[in-house]
């Protein structure tokens, strides 16, 4: 689901989506979409700490490689 969103937010379509994901079919797509759409304000709050989550984690791998 969060793969899906963050593609379509970056412009690709369904399509689009579904041929890249490989695994994941057309309809299936469409039903993260809806899902998404129905929910975007819940989701994007997940988003949005997903990706603190990951720079603080790049941050920490950055600091030891430092030392």
């Amino acid at each position: 689901m969060q793969r899906i969103a963050a593609w379509y937010k970056l412009g690709l379509n369904a399509e689009e989506i579904s041929e890249h994901m490989g695994n994941v079919n057309l309809a299936q797509v469409y039903a993260a979409l809806t899902y998404y759409h129905a929910n975007r304000e819940k989701i994007e709050v997940y988003l949005t700490a997903e990706k603190a989550d990951y720079q603080m984690l790049v941050n920490f791998v950055n600091c030891i490689a430092l030392t």
